[in-house]
């Protein structure tokens, strides 16, 4: 367990959870005291190793469920929310997260619905269903259990420039549609999620807009990163592996992967894979069996961040995209 943060009259009690988790090694989630109210901020994720480190925390902080006065969310991922109906069950607690993540977690039908037609077209254009058979038994399954799924307390919407407490709420999408930084300018404090993970990467994942029409994530995920850069900052409390500090480093990092990323990208198409599933399969092997949604999202995606930028053309042969680069 960490010692708390503290700066002023505000503390911050990490909660990091050692879990090996895809790339990463910790799922994290925080209680923010901001001198009057208890602020939970992410909820982790929904197993009862989880849920016992959780308690141990609260403990070892001489804390308890009923001292948290509200919960803030900073996305709707099934890895930021796992302690939550546990929290509402013994305390009910506001909700705040962005308006586009209410829906999500509702486990709303026609949501649901909505993403499952969305993908079905996608990778049918892109030419990936062949390798999605996985993806949408989950997908199926969550629409089928969505009631056991869905945040059960009141959830309050925010936007770009909300206040809440001593935090301005800074939309930042590319890893998820409704992404935001907590952000307390007085101690330099920026809860950012999954924004900027230190020393690895975060995924842009593949989603869709309003019109159900794919969202430019790299480009999102590019512009989030600027909007984090300039903020006064002295820790930088993210939703996996360490808490850290010199955030500027971090996210310059992130910026020259997105240019490698889209260099191997352009690479691939070069050397004549011209559809999706051979650009992933030349690029990744069969690791894509195993981890097609953050492959694939990451070929979809920088190849529609090449196109955007030039670099990269697309055309429809038989129903399905093909690329080549430019000129």
């Amino acid at each position: 367990m960490l010692d708390p943060i503290k700066q002023n009259n505000k503390s911050v009690y990490p909660i990091i959870f050692p879990l090996k988790y895809g790339a990463m090694k910790s799922v994290n989630c925080y209680l923010y005291d901001n001198g009057s109210t208890l602020t939970l901020i992410d909820g982790g994720i929904k197993t009862p190793e989880f849920m016992d480190f959780f308690n141990e925390s609260l403990k070892h902080y001489r804390l308890s469920i009923e001292d948290i006065d509200q919960i803030f969310l900073t996305h709707h991922h099934d890895d930021h929310i796992g302690v939550v109906n546990t929290i509402l069950s013994k305390k009910q607690v506001p909700i705040y997260a962005h308006k586009k993540a209410i829906p999500r977690l509702r486990f709303d039908k026609v949501y649901l619905q909505n993403k499952i037609d969305f993908f079905k077209d996608l990778y049918e254009e892109y030419g990936c269903l062949h390798l999605s058979e996985k993806r949408f038994e989950k997908m199926n399954q969550t629409l089928k259990n969505r009631n056991e799924l869905k945040i059960r307390g009141d959830i309050y919407p925010l936007q770009e420039g909300d206040m809440i407490e001593d935090c301005k709420v800074i939309e930042v999408p590319g890893h998820s549609p409704d992404s935001v930084i907590f952000y307390d300018e007085s101690v330099g404090w920026q809860f950012l999620g999954d924004l900027v993970l230190e020393n690895i990467s975060t995924n842009a994942l593949l989603d869709f807009d309003d019109n159900l029409q794919l969202l430019p994530t790299v480009t999102q995920y590019e512009s989030s990163l600027s909007k984090s850069l300039p903020l006064y900052t002295n820790w930088v409390f993210a939703g996996h592996e360490n808490i850290f500090q010199h955030h500027e480093k971090e996210i310059e990092n992130k910026f020259e992967r997105i240019k490698k990323k889209e260099s191997r990208i352009i690479e691939a198409v070069g050397n004549g894979y011209q559809v999706t599933a051979d650009i992933a399969e030349a690029l990744y092997g069969k690791r894509i069996e195993n981890l097609f949604v953050f492959i694939i999202s990451e070929i979809i995606g920088y190849l529609e961040y090449a196109i955007s930028r030039g670099k990269i053309e697309k055309r429809m042969i038989n129903g399905q995209w093909h690329f080549s680069v430019t000129g």
